[in-house]
């Protein structure tokens, strides 16, 4: 018997090392929330990483997908309208576009034209949410404000880490300066589970916190009616 879900939210990522970003991120936000039970599984029919979170007789599916070039992007729309929208349908849907603005002054406005403008419109429909999470320069702009959890990782004293350029650039010449090299992907993964997600939160431009109410959106809105 196929699973019914309360809601649903969908991830679109631009590349693999915002997807293992947020896949630790929503972890670590289930850790604050023991009423909620939390999984997360492999799919093999649809070759996908699926998890879901339930407290009581509330369960929220959450679904992930990484474009990997650019030239995907309205490709990302059917995946969502056919692999979510379809198979679990009359929900209310969240969608988070989670993309790199790739620099600090770069105009965001790009990210409304174009392709970006196609998936919006194949995304619009009933009881669907899309919100934005633009990291202002990259995914690795948010890995440098936790700068103790960086030194922690290549086990080095803690110290400021120079401004090299874009996150990721400071980043790989940040570990070249131990003789290490910076992956990313799935590969920055230990590095990231080292790093204090409640500092990001915090000090990040974009609003991390709503992936947190939307996955477990129970336990939010009690602490928001409080």
């Amino acid at each position: 018997m196929k699973k019914t879900y309360s809601s649903g939210v969908a991830f679109i990522f631009e590349g693999d090392t915002e997807q293992t970003f947020y896949e630790i991120l929503i972890s670590q936000f289930s850790g604050k929330h023991p009423e909620y039970s939390y999984s997360v599984s492999f799919d093999d029919v649809v070759n996908e990483v699926i998890s879901e979170s339930s407290c009581g007789s509330h369960s929220v599916i959450i679904r992930m997908n990484s474009m990997k070039t650019i030239t995907q992007v309205a490709h990302s729309a059917d995946w969502f309208n056919n692999s979510c929208k379809k198979k679990h349908p009359g929900i209310k849907w969240t969608v988070f576009l989670c993309y790199d603005t790739d620099s600090h002054l770069a105009d965001i406005t790009k990210f409304y034209e174009g392709d970006w403008l196609t998936l919006r419109r194949k995304l619009k429909g009933k009881n669907v949410e899309v919100i934005d999470l633009a990291s202002r320069a990259m995914i690795e702009d948010l890995f440098l404000y936790d700068k103790e959890g960086i030194c922690n990782y290549l086990e080095v004293p803690d110290q400021t880490i120079p401004r090299e350029g874009n996150g990721k650039t400071t980043l790989k010449q940040f570990f070249r300066k131990f003789g290490k090299v910076y992956h990313e992907g799935e590969r920055a993964a230990d590095m990231i589970w080292g790093l204090d997600m409640d500092l990001i939160v915090a000090s990040a431009e974009i609003q991390l916190h709503l992936v947190d109410e939307r996955c477990f959106p129970l336990v939010s809105e009690r602490v928001f009616r409080s």
